[in-house]
């Protein structure tokens, strides 16, 4: 059998999927539910590339009751994508029997093709291999639409609760680095877009038959497994570890602003202000980058949603942004009077920021200037005018 390029990165891919499933499966990486499923999510996707890898070589057509299996196990991986998110988001995410709903694009499909296919004889299973122009395309355009269509909602919903999350950590922490998840939401806004372009190429195969077509969808399949498995390898693994996700109470407190109406804040909310900027100003916790709400108000002695409350009615911002104000301000001093030898890098982290892009991006989007165009402002400004030394007249 003569393996492409193409074959041999389907089956690289293949390999490190089963790898990492492998790894995420053993007792001591097991315990976690995000783990579990991205095990199983990780699986799916290699069965998805295993039935792209059997049509590439030829092999469906030896093995005809193999086909299609890698398809209908596939269509697993949305589901999980959207519930290992949610396990990443909230640190006491269980897995609960109402979970099974999300398995039932499966088993509708998987009646479909028992029916259509599994239970032709092998004679009919050839027929329908051979005609066949792209792998998992099925006979019936309206089924497979409608497929893509299930599984670009479930992407959809989970980019979605994602930002929705990325909102809801603004309003906890000072420093959101590695907490809102942005890898997961890159990936998936990627897989959208390739799952976009199979919908697409599904459509099109029961239009125009051509093929030259097989080696493309083989290659695109082949590049699209082995960078989706690598980026996830890269960031996946060290998820848990950077960060657990919110807690139960952490969640309560972060809905609870969205459930309280707007209002002008009252007499006891505009004391809650003052101590809250006089402390801010006296005692500099911004200081510390992994201020949370929770932290600040334990130094205040106030309730904590009462606290997060009065900052997003009180000041109309997010607790991200409260902080960060006070951490611009304190950068903007340092940098005033920083000398020569100070680096920005130490003024970013003596501010409280431990993180160069977000001190970048919200340096300028206060100054509307960089840190160091900044400095440079402030030094000339300083710095008394000299001119060139006149030549002599003798």
């Amino acid at each position: 059998m003569y393996l492409t390029l193409a074959d041999i990165l389907l089956a690289t891919s293949i390999l490190q999927s089963l790898v990492l499933a492998a790894f995420l499966l053993l007792p001591e990486t097991f315990r976690l539910t995000s783990n579990r499923l991205l095990a199983a999510g990780v699986l799916t996707f290699a069965a998805g590339l295993g039935e792209v890898f059997l049509y590439s070589t030829g092999l469906a057509l030896e093995h005809p009751n193999l086909a299609y299996v890698g398809t209908l196990i596939g269509l697993l991986q949305a589901s999980l994508l959207y519930l290992y998110a949610k396990s990443l988001m909230y640190r006491d995410f269980q897995l609960v029997p109402g979970h099974a709903i999300h398995t039932l694009l499966f088993w509708v499909v998987t009646a479909i093709f028992v029916v259509e296919y599994y239970l032709q004889p092998g004679e009919v299973k050839l027929q329908i291999l051979m005609s066949r122009d792209h792998p998992g395309v099925i006979t019936s355009p309206l089924l497979a639409a409608a497929i893509h269509l299930v599984v670009l909602g479930y992407l959809w919903a989970t980019i979605r609760e994602l930002s929705c999350f990325g909102t809801t950590i603004r309003q906890l922490f000072s420093n959101t680095e590695n907490k809102q998840l942005a890898w997961l939401r890159t990936l998936l806004i990627g897989y959208a877009c390739v799952w976009t372009v199979s919908l697409l190429y599904c459509l099109s195969a029961h239009v125009f038959k051509s093929s030259a077509s097989v080696q493309w969808v083989s290659a695109i399949g082949a590049v699209t497994g082995f960078l989706f498995i690598n980026y996830l390898i890269l960031h996946a693994l060290r998820q848990p570890v950077i960060f657990s996700g919110l807690s139960a109470e952490e969640a309560r407190l972060a809905q609870s602003n969205d459930d309280d109406p707007a209002e002008t804040i009252g007499g006891i909310a505009s004391l809650m202000l003052h101590r809250l900027e006089a402390h801010m100003s006296e005692t500099k916790p911004y200081l510390d980058a992994n201020l949370s709400v929770e932290q600040l108000a334990r130094q205040l002695d106030v309730p904590a949603r009462e606290l997060s409350r009065t900052i997003n009615r009180g000041l109309e911002k997010n607790f991200f942004e409260f902080v960060s104000d006070y951490r611009i301000a304190e950068a903007r001093r340092r940098l005033q009077a920083a000398g020569t030898s100070t680096t920005i890098l130490q003024v970013m982290y003596d501010s409280g920021f431990n993180s160069k892009s977000v001190f970048n991006t919200a340096f300028k989007r206060a100054t509307g200037m960089t840190p160091s165009a900044y400095r440079a402002s402030c030094w000339n400004h300083d710095r008394p005018e000299t001119f060139p030394p006149r030549r002599s007249t003798m």
